[in-house]
């Protein structure tokens, strides 16, 4: 940033501003070059790619060595650098905002999804082409009809063409016939054929009349024997007065537009996953658990919406299969797309913002890029390898047949026996995490792969079932999509409603199900395929920024109060910055790896990456030497920035104004070295500084604003009982009890309750539904140790972990004895302690053989007392004597947890007591309010409440409950939930605002041999000989159109040979572009006007 500013000062300075000017316009340069590729250029570097024909030469020109090649650059790095500035600070701000409030609703993630949907395609159903909408009348059943004239006009033109196009052989047939008759002179039958081989040319050639009939006789004729070949359904659906012949069906053109899976359509199909994701993480659905009142862990539960978001995350994955190999295998790429540079280009497209944002803000949920580029490294190596097998038609499949068995060995098989690589990949947490997330779609990108090399073939299908009668037409797709509609019917009632153990075993090989019925009901008509919706689209070519940042979007709040109006500004910002890095990121990517430039691309390469290293090396040595401050870092940037400023201008400027415009050249010509020395030289580098200043002091307030929302712990006691109205949820009471409202509008002011609530707190601490503080425990063993308050507590946890029962009747021989509860992967245990000497004896017990909670321990100890030493114990100075004594032990052994065994203590401080309600006169008098309250202040001299990471205030969020406690000592089971909720506060602020993020993770790493099932991969690498072999992208279910249709082949495997030689991408490779012209004329002719059969017999 300092060597922009200082670079472009001096720029504007001389007047010259050429390289500002190719700064500002290096925005707009990108984004003019991306609308042109999505309707020339198929072959973007983000996986985007198709053809590369007729593409406009590269217009960011690569980094050189030159002021303004320099300047374009580094502002663009200076700009990506600010808007991570940004995200770091609204992540920092917003990272203790709380993550949910009322947990997910399903009601409201539809009708955002439906409003969205239905909105955009109104808005923005455009044509692929571009080209305006045909205007038609529709009749009453909604068939396409042309008006009169406009059908007359469209007759009489077919008919010219054909009749010129006759016309046209006929005069080659009359030259060749008198070459022959030059070589045949004496030959009557030949000179009778000649005459009459005259007479017809002369029909053809002058008189219109006679050759309209012709025609007309030819049709009749057809038209009759296809009449006498029309089956029993063709005759029956005639005889009822249905149309057979289907006059007002609509053909699709001959391009690669309305193909199946065009690009229009992909980028659609990643804009709507977009929209999808940003809801369902603005619904906080990715933290919603389904959690009953057993007790069983998270893998053992149906949770059918985060099923589905891995089925979208297939259908992401079948996309980049599907256009990667698209690319790969068209035949007008040659070798070239197998160069290094394509795979860095592509590699540095997916991973460059991603690794800066893990750099920056210290996370690392952007897993799904990593497998995102294996896919595509192993694309790029099963097409690359043996390339020259790529255009055989049997040689190919064999090569791809190869690599879906190694797909099959790694994941699918126990490889472990062969070679010791699933103990390599459970030694570490990143590398199981994505092991385990790649296997959860192990096959998706091969299946998109597999659509790919079939694509040419499900389109000549399509087109070819609609060039037949309509009736035919009808039943066979009606066929195909509901063969593909059961199965996903299927799918959704049974694996989709499976526990999370059972659905990530199957959905590796049914997940694909919903994926190729949308593929089907997205193409299935010619209509659907010719459009797409622009605005979709349009987000599509941000898809993946988008997805890197949504994670950051749900806890921003601009908005407080108004979630949906919230909702709607953090999209809007988000989509805009998501655009902003896409452009900036592909400008840099442009200058650094030009496009077949391998040597350039591997140097710089290497360069940056080095680069990269030396900084992170640097900012590694700051955080160990604790150094890290805003000084060091300024101190820092202006040094480097002012060499860094120097080097470039000594050995760029002097060239940039050696090319300077004539005339600002001679004005500065005179005095240009006395410019130089003063203003020039001396204000860029300032200008620099006070740059670097002002962005300091921005990150000091940013820092700040976090540093004040990053609030002490012990903070979380500070709330206050406020009212809630039984009725503030009414739609959910209508939807769960089957629209039984218990409360009454009338009721609604007088039945209230009271909820302990933070309303003025800046520290983001919130009431955690139940869902999020089962989050929140997942992974986690917490200890309990006190006495009937403690014990209170304990239930309390039990009550949110998923036990309703908890916190009953339980009889005095049960309440005063140990319990322990699993939840999953959660423990909660407590012991029964209830005075200051047996919480040290239990604590003892404990760490004789306590390992760390890394390894088993307990994550949290919570520990109380006081109330039963002021009850059992005598009043006397040496009892109390003792008694300071053993609670000084107390702290010792607290403190001991903390230091020694990293486990985060908290110290329940005994509620009020309500004296007046105490049962007998020997408790009135033993542990009235201020003989408890003398005990209290006795724990804190003494240091308990020093030596513990967080003190629960009893008494503050029980001074308002005291009339309450039914007997003196013990408070209602909200009471203790209060408890609970401030001290799941405090421990996200101990544990880390991200913690409960990386449980969730770690709860779905199912064991190595729990993913290996080689039966289900023994089915699918059938079904990949089905898709491959039989050359059908459905898998077979393209095979059920044949079973309607008679007289036209339509299996995929006689498809074959037409798809590729007739294919619009391919054909233009192969003949002329007159020929290729003429082809489709002739083919729209005859699918517009006639029959196939009437088109094969012309």
């Amino acid at each position: 940033i300092f060597a922009t500013v200082g670079m472009a000062t001096r720029d504007w300075l001389v007047g010259d501003k050429r390289a500002i000017s190719a700064a500002l316009k290096a925005h707009s340069t990108i984004s003019s070059s991306t609308n042109y590729s999505s309707k020339k250029d198929y072959a973007d570097a983000d996986g985007e790619s198709r053809s590369r024909s007729d593409i406009k030469p590269q217009i960011i020109q690569q980094w050189e060595p030159t002021f303004v090649s320099t300047v374009v650059l580094f502002s663009q790095i200076g700009f990506l650098g600010i808007i991570l500035f940004v995200i770091y600070s609204l992540d920092k701000s917003s990272s203790d905002k709380p993550i949910s409030m009322a947990g997910f609703d399903e009601d409201e993630f539809v009708f955002w999804i439906l409003v969205i949907l239905l909105y955009t395609y109104f808005v923005s159903w455009k044509r692929n082409d571009g080209k305006p909408e045909h205007r038609r009348n529709r009749t009453l059943d909604g068939a396409h009809v042309q008006d009169d004239a406009t059908q007359t006009s469209h007759t009489t033109t077919s008919r010219s063409k054909m009749k010129e196009k006759i016309r046209q052989r006929t005069i080659e047939m009359a030259s060749l016939r008198q070459r022959v008759e030059d070589g045949n002179r004496g030959d009557g039958a030949s000179s009778q054929g000649s005459d009459l081989s005259k007479r017809l040319e002369e029909v053809l050639l002058t008189d219109d009349t006679v050759f309209d009939t012709i025609l007309d006789t030819i049709d009749d004729d057809i038209q009759s024997k296809d009449e006498s070949e029309l089956g029993l359904l063709e005759k029956g659906s005639k005889f009822l007065g249905f149309n057979v012949y289907g006059q007002f069906r609509r053909i699709c053109d001959v391009k690669q537009e309305n193909d199946v899976l065009n690009r229009s359509q992909t980028l659609e199909w990643k804009g709507l996953l977009s929209v999808i994701m940003l809801v369902y993480q603005y619904n906080m659905g990715e933290y919603y658990q389904p959690f009953s009142n057993e007790y069983e862990s998270s893998l053992k539960r149906v949770h059918v919406y985060d099923n589905l978001a891995k089925a979208a995350m297939t259908s992401l994955l079948f996309l980049t299969g599907y256009n990667h190999t698209y690319y790969f295998n068209h035949p007008s790429n040659t070798n070239r797309v197998f160069k290094l540079s394509r795979v860095l280009q592509v590699c540095m497209r997916i991973n460059l913002l991603a690794v800066f944002m893990c750099l920056v803000l210290g996370k690392t949920n952007y897993g799904v890029c990593l497998i995102h580029t294996s896919w595509f490294l192993f694309i790029w190596a099963m097409m690359h390898i043996g390339h020259s097998m790529n255009y055989d038609k049997y040689l190919f499949r064999l090569k791809l047949l190869g690599a879906a068995v190694c797909i099959f060995l790694f994941w699918d098989c126990n490889i472990s026996r062969v070679v010791k690589i699933n103990g390599a990949w459970e030694a570490s947490q990143t590398s199981w995490e994505w092991y385990c997330a790649s296997y959860l779609h192990h096959w998706s990108a091969f299946i998109g792969a597999i659509f790919a090399i079939n694509q040419p073939i499900a389109s000549l299908q399509l087109r070819k079932l609609e060039s037949l009668n309509l009736l035919s037409n009808t039943f066979a797709k009606t066929l195909l999509s509901g063969t593909l509609l059961v199965l996903a019917l299927t799918w959704a009632a049974g694996p989709l409603r499976k526990t999370a153990t059972v659905y990530n075993v199957c959905h590796p090989y049914f997940g694909i199900i919903p994926t190729l019925l949308l593929v089907n009901l997205r193409n299935v008509s010619c209509s659907l395929r010719e459009h797409h919706i622009e605005m979709l689209s349009w987000l599509g070519k941000y898809s993946l920024e988008i997805f890197i940042l949504h994670h950051h979007a749900s806890n921003i709040v601009l908005i407080s109060g108004y979630p949906r109006c919230n909702f709607l500004a953090i999209s809007m910002i988000l989509i805009f910055t998501a655009r902003l890095l896409h452009n900036t990121t592909s400008v840099i990517r442009h200058m650094l790896l030009p496009a077949n430039e391998e040597e350039k691309c591997c140097k710089n390469t290497v360069v940056c990456s080095g680069g990269i290293m030396i900084l992170y090396a640097a900012a590694c040595i700051l955080t160990w030497t604790e150094t890290v401050s805003l000084g060091t870092i300024s101190t820092i940037t202006m040094i480097v920035g002012i060499l860094l400023y120097q080097v470039l201008t000594e050995m760029t400027w002097s060239d940039y104004r050696g090319t300077a415009p004539k005339l600002k050249k001679n004005q500065f010509e005179d005095d240009e070295e006395a410019e130089e020395g003063s203003t020039t030289k001396v204000s860029p580098p300032l200008l620099a500084t006070l740059s670097i200043c002002l962005l300091g002091y921005a990150l000091y307030q940013a820092v700040s604003t976090s540093s004040m929302h990053s609030c002490n712990p012990n903070h979380a006691n500070k709330g206050r009982w406020v009212p809630l109205s039984a009725c503030l949820a009414r739609t959910k009471l209508d939807r769960n009890f089957n629209k039984m409202n218990y409360f009454g509008p009338t009721q609604s002011t007088l039945n209230t309750t009271e909820q302990w609530a933070w309303p003025e707190n800046t520290c983001g601490f919130h009431y955690h539904s139940k869902t999020e503080l089962q989050l929140k425990l997942q992974e986690k063993r917490i200890v309990l140790i006190g006495d009937s308050s403690v014990r209170n507590l304990y239930h309390s946890l039990c009550r949110f972990a998923g036990d309703l029962t908890a916190g009953g009747y339980e009889g005095t021989s049960t309440s005063h004895s140990d319990a322990s509860a699993l939840f999953g992967s959660t423990s909660l245990e407590f012991k029964w302690a209830p005075l200051s000497v047996d919480i040290i004896t239990k604590i003892k017990g404990m760490t004789v053989s306590l390992p760390t909670a890394s390894e088993g321990g307990p994550d949290v100890i919570i520990a109380g007392g006081g109330v039963w030493d002021k009850l059992h114990l005598e009043n006397t100075d040496e009892v109390r004597s003792s008694q300071e004594v053993t609670i000084k032990t107390l702290a010792s052994e607290l403190k001991s947890l903390r230091k020694k065994f990293g486990v985060s203590v908290v110290w329940f401080v005994p509620p009020i007591i309500n004296t007046v309600a105490l049962n007998s006169d020997e408790k009135r008098a033993q542990i009235s309010e201020g003989n408890v309250d003398e005990m209290r202040r006795m724990y804190a001299e003494l240091g308990v409440l020093q030596s513990a990471s967080f003190v629960l205030d009893g008494p503050k969020f029980t001074q308002d409950r005291v009339l309450d406690s039914f007997d003196g000592v013990h408070y209602p089971n909200h009471v203790y939930d209060a408890g609970s909720q401030i001290v799941l506060n405090a421990l996200g602020h101990l544990w880390g605002v991200d913690a409960n993020k990386s449980f969730i993770a770690r709860s779905y790493l199912p064991a190595t041999r729990s993913l290996i099932n080689p039966y289900l991969g023994m089915m699918m690498l059938c079904f990949v000989l089905i898709g491959l072999f039989y050359f059908d992208g459905y898998f077979g279910v393209g095979y059920l159109a044949q079973f309607f249709v008679k007289k036209v082949s339509l299996s995929p495997s006689e498809l074959y040979k037409d798809a590729f030689d007739h294919h619009p991408a391919i054909a233009q490779d192969q003949i002329s572009k007159e020929e290729y012209t003429e082809v489709q004329e002739h083919e729209s002719i005859g699918l517009t006007g006639r029959s196939s059969s009437s088109l094969r017999r012309r």
